[in-house]
């Protein structure tokens, strides 16, 4: 790169080559700040939405580089436009792999606030994210699993749409049944799901209850 000009040009590109700069910023320390800068601060979609790409997929395997940046990534949480606000979802979520601080815990109310974003699809990305969340921060697992459970009963959204982010829901108990000291409430939230509005929840209910053998 000759100038900080070339760098988003080539980024912005609709075949960004992601892998590339993922590679790149795990050894370059100067090119990551300016990645993960682009991401927070550039206008323009392609340049901060690709610069995501790159430092999420370099972020999933070398998490602890990213940690430093965890102030960056949490003031996206409620950034007014959804797709920073996913963010900061997804990265966040990620670094509870490496969370020494213990710098989820202050931030948990604001995070899962986002089940009842304005934007269905952050919601639907809250949620899937938390699988990542309840695998890193075991002391935190009830009260997760119990915003899950009740979902509903502070969602704003409408009924359809409430019966789909279950379907996301069931796939997080999915992941973390095994795990579960009480599993009951799981299994009858599960259960009352065969009956959904939604067929996608319906059928991950049926899965769920015929892999567990309800």
């Amino acid at each position: 790169m000759n100038s900080k000009n070339d760098l988003i040009l080539e980024i912005s590109r609709k075949n960004a080559n992601i892998n590339k700069f993922a590679k790149k910023i795990v050894d370059d320390p100067e090119l990551r700040d300016e990645i993960v800068n682009l991401m927070l601060n550039h206008p323009q979609i392609m340049v901060y939405y690709h610069s995501y790409y790159i430092i999420s997929r370099a972020a999933k395997l070398h998490p602890h580089l990213f940690y430093k940046y965890w102030d960056d990534f949490r003031s996206l949480l409620n950034h007014e436009n959804s797709y920073h606000r996913d963010f900061a979802l997804f990265l966040l979520a990620n670094l509870t792999r490496v969370d020494r601080e213990d710098k989820f815990y202050p931030l948990f109310e604001d995070y899962f606030s986002h089940i009842h974003d304005q934007k269905f699809s952050t919601a639907q990305k809250c949620i899937k994210n938390t699988s990542i969340i309840l695998e890193n921060k075991e002391k935190l697992r009830e009260k997760i699993i119990n915003i899950l459970l009740y979902m509903d009963k502070k969602s704003n959204f409408p009924e359809k749409q409430k019966a789909l982010l279950k379907a996301d829901i069931i796939q997080v108990f999915s992941h973390i049944y095994p795990h579960l000291k009480d599993k009951k409430q799981v299994n009858d939230f599960v259960k009352a799901q065969l009956n959904s509005r939604s067929p996608k929840t319906r059928k991950n209910a049926k899965e769920f209850v015929e892999n567990y053998l309800l």
